[in-house]
């Protein structure tokens, strides 16, 4: 198997200068596992891997995607079996925060019946004319289980809720507990920290992404990339395009800052509950943890 083990945890948790420490030692490429790192553009706010970390390991499936296109778990999928299949003789690590690519990765896809395009174009508009809130609301009364772990902002992952069991009758969370086609079990390291810790980190990195350039960066996409993309459904991304002044910049922050924890909050349940793994204390030398974890095998 090309994949020998996955790195996953909440966003700001530490992932990337670990993960290019182990590609490095393992002479792997790195496949990546978030559904925003893949839009073209949205750089920094989604904490793409910079310049200098491309350089040090290849990456896949990131900054590659058109800002308005849809990617989903199947396309994930697929487009990692290629890379596999491709190249047989590679070593990869898959690392990200997005658990539900990984878990249709290794276990399949659900089969769901085809939905009836008018049925998620009803969906669509409801959302463009009222906000996500409606539909979140539609999302929870169809399927309260799988909705505890989806960001209330992410229309496409809440239309995909709502239209299957309007089309069906069934929930999603019902259809992928029989799934086909996933590459079967692989070790994953749960990356961990104190919550209060983690907590510190994410506020400090959505100063830093400030400092970047952030705000340049939303301005720029906004000339190019309508508001209707799915791309604009990463976080902060919509919330700092309305900023209008200093004082408003500061709520901003704040908010965005308040939103990217309870994110984080809803992956460590996620990760906690949906997918075995090895959990590794980040205060305790995680590259070593895993190194010897891995051998062990």
């Amino acid at each position: 198997m090309p994949v020998l083990f996955a790195l996953v945890g909440a966003t700001g948790i530490g992932k990337s200068e670990l993960s290019l420490r182990l590609a490095e030692h393992y002479d792997a490429e790195i496949i990546g596992v978030d559904s925003r790192q893949i839009y073209k553009g949205f750089c920094i706010g989604t904490a793409q891997p910079d310049a200098a970390s491309l350089v040090r390991v290849k990456h896949h499936l990131v900054d590659f995607l058109d800002p308005m296109e849809s990617f989903s778990a199947g396309g994930f999928c697929n487009k990692v079996k290629e890379l596999l299949s491709a190249n047989p003789e590679r070593n990869y690590i898959l690392v990200g925060g997005t658990g539900l690519y990984l878990q249709s990765l290794m276990l399949g896809l659900p089969q769901i019946p085809a939905v009836p395009e008018e049925v998620r174009l009803e969906l669509e508009n409801l959302a463009a004319r009222e906000g996500a809130d409606s539909l979140y609301k539609m999302a929870m009364a169809a399927d309260p289980e799988l909705v505890r772990n989806v960001e209330p902002n992410n229309v496409h992952r809440l239309v995909r809720i709502v239209e299957v069991f309007k089309a069906t009758g069934r929930r999603l969370s019902e259809f992928q507990k029989d799934r086909e086609g996933g590459i079967g079990k692989l070790p994953i390291f749960w990356l961990q920290r104190e919550r209060d810790a983690l907590y510190k980190r994410i506020d400090s990195r959505v100063d830093q992404m400030i400092q970047d350039g952030w705000v340049d960066e939303v301005n720029v996409l906004a000339k190019d990339v309508p508001l209707s993309a799915p791309a604009w459904q990463s976080l902060g991304y919509r919330e700092l395009l309305q900023v209008k002044s200093s004082a408003e910049m500061d709520e901003v922050v704040e908010e965005v800052k308040k939103k990217t924890r309870n994110y984080a909050k809803r992956q460590l349940t996620w990760f906690r509950w949906q997918v075995e793994s090895a959990p590794i204390d980040m205060e305790k030398e995680p590259f070593s943890l895993i190194v010897r974890s891995y051998r062990a095998q």
